[in-house]
């Protein structure tokens, strides 16, 4: 994570990024097809959302960076691996929400709502 992110986040939205990325380590092969599908925004549109926020890139690069290349993996372990645009979708939605968990309250719930409405979504859909 870059310094500057790091100084702007503590404790507890830490501890949310560190134990979303270990549910990533956990998502089922239903849960990425369903996570593929529901994607928002990839890392060209997060760029745009967060163009008008005090992050700079270097701020939140790196951690999207780590829940896409997790996702990736998680998905060639799944046996994903020969669909890239499931696997590159379902890596965007997870990266986003690992944003979100990050930011916390230094962004808007507008930007909260782009970030996490896919991983919600399908989340809310297999609890069900």
């Amino acid at each position: 994570m870059a310094e500057s992110l790091a100084a702007s986040v503590r404790g507890l939205r830490i501890e949310a990024f560190e134990a979303h990325l270990a549910r990533l380590e956990t998502l089922t092969v239903r849960e990425l097809v369903a996570l593929s599908k529901a994607r928002r925004l990839g890392l060209t549109e997060v760029f745009d959302v967060l163009a008008d926020t005090d992050f700079l890139v270097g701020d939140w690069h790196p951690a999207w960076r780590e829940a896409h290349e997790t996702v990736r993996r998680v998905c060639a372990e799944r046996g994903l691996d020969g669909l890239p645009i499931v696997c590159d979708a379902a890596a965007d939605a997870a990266a986003c929400q690992a944003l979100a968990r990050l930011f916390g309250s230094d962004v808007g719930i507008d930007i909260h709502v782009k970030l996490s409405e896919p991983w919600r979504f399908v989340m809310e859909r297999g609890a069900r």
